[in-house]
């Protein structure tokens, strides 16, 4: 199951020096920085979204973070979470973008036992504002999500990768 953190954006632009129209910069990621990676605790808020690209089908809304100083000895087991907290860098400031977050998934993959289909990938698209910071998380909530291995987190926008992380399942 992802997680997500909780997010309130709201933007005007408003230009005070001249009364001719102006054209609003496109918004630009330059780059994302990590802050944290590794595993962590969540409070989950009990929202959820719907995510048709995940193997769970829903993203789990979650705050209160707070990442752990050693991976746990088994992270193969139910409740485990791993991910990154990243700031998003870039013009023009709180602008929103889009970001597809993809977690490759080693073999055999996972199979959701509802659907019966086998998921190697998981899938979904966020939007974020320049300038906050994010989290993006996967966490063993059922027994069939658990796989051993490296799981690999990818962060685009578009075709272009902005971030990659490793996270080792033992």
């Amino acid at each position: 199951m992802k997680f997500a953190a909780v997010v309130f954006l709201a933007g005007l632009i408003v230009s005070l020096s001249s009364p001719s129209p102006t054209v609003a910069q496109a918004p630009r990621i330059e780059r994302l920085e990590i802050i944290q990676s590794g595993f962590l605790t969540v409070r989950r808020t009990g929202a959820t979204m719907a995510a048709p690209g995940s193997a769970a089908g829903v993203i789990v809304e979650a705050d209160h973070e707070r990442f752990l100083p050693e991976p746990p000895a088994d992270a193969a087991r139910v409740g485990t979470i791993f991910g990154v907290k990243f700031r998003v860098i870039g013009e023009p400031r709180n602008a929103v973008v889009n970001l597809r977050a993809i977690w490759r998934i080693p073999p055999p993959g996972i199979t959701n036992p509802k659907t019966e289909n086998t998921y190697r990938r998981d899938l979904t698209e966020f939007p974020v504002a320049i300038g906050e910071d994010r989290i993006r998380a996967f966490g063993f909530d059922e027994p069939w999500e658990i796989v051993r291995g490296i799981w690999t987190l990818e962060l685009w926008q578009g075709d272009r990768k902005l971030l990659e992380q490793n996270f080792v399942i033992r």
